[in-house]
Formats: structure tokens, sequence, C-alpha cells
């Protein structure tokens, strides 16, 4: 799997699979927050997102549910975010919608 430290999880969701889908935060500049203060924002690579399904996929196939990390992954543009999403859906078919 393939993630950029340090990785947050959603307290709500502590059993869900992970696949990080950006690196760092989109706005980056809160006077309150550090989560990802030396990480700066960037895409990951498609082949990383579709290794790291395709390894979920072997533990799970009929995995529902995943949690899209960083900070923020539903900032992508649809253009950006759409191949890395069909990447996910063609080990995992049977998620639920995002």
């Amino acid at each position: 799997m393939h993630f950029t430290e340090p990785v947050y999880r959603n307290p709500y969701w502590p059993t869900w699979p992970l696949i990080q889908i950006t690196e760092g935060c989109t706005h980056n500049r809160c006077a309150f927050c550090t989560m990802y203060r030396d990480v700066p924002f960037c895409m990951m690579k498609i082949d990383d997102i579709d290794s790291d399904a395709k390894e979920l996929a072997a533990e799970n196939p009929h995995a529902r549910t995943i949690q899209l990390l960083s900070a923020n992954p539903l900032a992508l543009s649809y253009e950006n975010l759409a191949p890395r999403l069909e990447a996910i859906r063609r080990h995992l078919p049977d998620l639920e919608p995002v």
C-alpha cells in the first residue's frame, strides 16, 4: 500500500480500508491546523492507486466501502478524479457509489 505519513483515519469508520488519492491539503494555510503542514498537495499516481486497489481486492474482493485519503481527495477535478476512481472500481466492483 502507498501511504504518505502521517495517515489520518476517520474515527467514525475505523475498520474501512484506506486508499490514498492525494497527498497533503489543498489549502494548508489554516492557523489552527498542522495536520499536513510539511506535506505539499499533489495527486497520487494512478498506477499506485491501481496496485493498492488490487491489493485490497485480494484481501476482500467484495468490499463495499473504503476511505479515500488525504486531506481533501474530492477537491480534484472530474478529469483527475474519475480515472482514479475507475482504477479502484476495476478491482473492487462492489463498492457503493462515492
